[in-house]
């Protein structure tokens, strides 16, 4: 995967040097929407600069992700990757919305995730200053104390401190999260080169 940090100026020379030589396939994704134009900003960049080079690829591909806030999953990566492995890939696709005046979502199964089964997965929401981002602080801390789990946390909230709303993301299991895109790469089938 090669995430462009610095977009307009692009640097077509960086960005061509920083591809991997073995990659014939490309999908490039945006998470903005240009109404009226060819192609997403990145998506366009990155044909001029492949075509300046003179770099052969065998496929370009544009979509756009993440659209109305929505979520973005290995399900939907599993999709572009089977997306740009058809035989005639969609030149512009959009993942994670239901586009009913294009027509370019690609579909994918919601169900399917990459984490082991063993894996533990709890959303708590409070309000500020009622001390459930503290506790849940503490919990996960607990729980990683234990050899055998592996723990995360996320915590989201307002500076406003009290009275908003806190949102609490807990994840454990018996498997470290450094595991997962191996799991992912066997459950997709997915080459080790992509770029976003």
């Amino acid at each position: 995967m090669l995430t462009v940090r610095l977009f307009r100026p692009f640097s077509a020379a960086h960005f061509v040097a920083a591809l991997p030589a073995s990659a014939r396939a490309i999908a490039v994704l945006d998470r903005s929407k240009e109404p009226g134009s060819a192609g997403e900003a990145l998506y366009l960049d990155v044909l001029a600069a492949l075509h300046e080079s003179e770099r052969p690829t065998e496929r370009v591909i544009g979509g756009r992700y993440g659209l109305s806030s929505k979520e973005f999953t290995p399900a939907m990566v599993k999709a572009i990757f089977a997306e740009l492995a058809a035989p005639t890939p969609r030149r512009h696709f959009t993942v994670g919305i239901d586009d009913d005046l294009g027509y370019s979502s690609l579909s994918y199964d919601a169900q399917f995730s990459i984490e082991d089964s063993a894996t533990t997965r709890c959303v708590f929401w409070g309000l500020g200053a009622d001390g459930t981002v503290g506790a849940n602080k503490d919990s996960i801390k607990m729980i990683g104390d234990d050899a055998n789990t592996y723990a995360q946390g996320y915590f989201v909230y307002d500076s406003k401190k009290s009275g908003s709303l806190t949102v609490s993301h807990l994840r454990f299991g018996p498997a470290p999260s450094a595991r997962l895109l191996d799991r992912a790469r066997r459950l997709c089938r997915l080459p080790s080169v992509c770029l976003s």
